[in-house]
């Protein structure tokens, strides 16, 4: 990957050259603490938001619609299926590094297995990535983020077309790194400019600082993956977590490395016509497992909860997707009511696992 400088003032230039044969989305600040994703236009540009916390809704949506029309049936008569193609070409300015280790979790699980995803192939070999470094931890990063747990930050280490750092210097310099032939032909453009050694300890520098104020570091993964993969974790230990759950699925809409869907066909207002949809699942839902005969073989809140984790943590999914699917972001945190967000799991589990772990392995003969 090669490096370049590029001046605070400058930053809306990639965005102008962008906007030329692209849509962008950028973050923008809202009321209080929320943010958002929004397009961006002549009018909202100079509001795009540099320094800002994660917003809610994940940027995965991006390749991954919440609902996304994938076929136009026609019955009938003369029956016809037509697959629909969203060809539009995308680009995602600021994306923080937990959701580009987000989107990379979906390739591996939509394009990285024998079976392909047609549908999101589409949209991810048309999407431009600009990667934006926490490097402010009072507005970048807030007490719910661990991503430097779950390896996902703060500064992405590929997967982006163009990931951008501000060194926080008198000068207002940003570090431009390429992460692919499409990002670095930017580096053509004049209001890039070369760096140097300095500029590259100055990264280090300023993202060994950034990592000191991470308040919630307790994900032991390890452990939890060692518990959940050899049966350890009680059907007790997965009810005080299902006792705590409200199945709202608040933790799976908003998390951007949760790929559960259903597929429905949904009439339309043509004669005989249908649209076959896919639309985000949870399996917090109580309808997520029911069958077409009625019968639910997950029908308790807490048995649901222990195959979201053993999905996220189990090492058969680990490795065959070469990660865990939690990359840290923390937002299952904020939104979950009844506290039972990946930190808190992974405390819960550990707690009440351990001890009785250590005791079954020393009864071994």
């Amino acid at each position: 990957m090669r490096g370049r400088l590029i001046h605070k003032s400058d930053l809306l230039k990639i965005v102008d050259v962008l906007r030329a044969d692209h849509r962008v989305m950028a973050p923008f600040n809202g009321r209080g603490r929320d943010s958002f994703f929004d397009e961006v236009t002549d009018t909202n540009k100079n509001d795009i938001a540099i320094h800002v916390l994660n917003p809610y809704y994940p940027p995965k949506r991006f390749v991954f619609p919440h609902m996304q029309k994938l076929l136009k049936i026609t019955a009938g008569d003369k029956p016809a299926i037509q697959t629909i193609v969203h060809d539009e070409k995308l680009a995602v300015f600021g994306m923080r590094s937990c959701d580009v280790e987000g989107i990379f979790h979906l390739d591996r699980f939509y394009l990285g297995n024998a079976f392909r995803d047609g549908h999101y192939e589409t949209l991810r070999k048309n999407l431009f990535i600009v990667n934006m470094v926490c490097s402010d931890a009072e507005r970048d990063v807030d007490e719910d983020c661990f991503c430097v747990c779950a390896d996902a930050g703060t500064a992405a280490k590929g997967h982006f077309d163009l990931q951008l750092m501000d060194l926080h210097d008198e000068s207002g310099e940003f570090l431009a790194v390429a992460g692919t032939p499409a990002g670095e032909a930017f580096f053509k453009l004049p209001f890039f400019r070369k760096a140097e050694a300095a500029h590259v300890a100055r990264r280090r520098a300023v993202l060994t600082e950034v990592r000191k104020h991470f308040k919630t570091a307790t994900s032991w993964y390890s452990a939890l993956t060692n518990f959940i993969t050899r049966g350890k974790v009680s059907d007790e230990t997965w009810k005080k977590v299902g006792d705590r759950c409200l199945e709202c699925g608040g933790c799976s809409y908003v998390c951007p490395a949760c790929t559960c869907f259903t597929v429905t066909d949904r009439p339309t207002a043509e004669k005989d016509g249908f649209d076959r949809v896919r639309v985000w699942d949870a399996c917090a839902l109580s309808g997520f497992t029911r069958m077409a005969g009625g019968h639910n073989p997950r029908k308790s809140v807490h048995d649901r909860r222990n195959r979201r984790f053993f999905r996220k943590l189990g090492h058969y999914f680990i490795q065959r997707e070469f990660s865990m699917a939690c990359v840290g972001c923390g937002r299952c945190v904020r939104v979950c009511h009844g506290d039972v967000g990946m930190p808190s799991v992974v405390e819960i589990v550990r707690r009440e696992t351990a001890g009785s772990a250590g005791a079954i392995d020393r009864e071994k003969p």
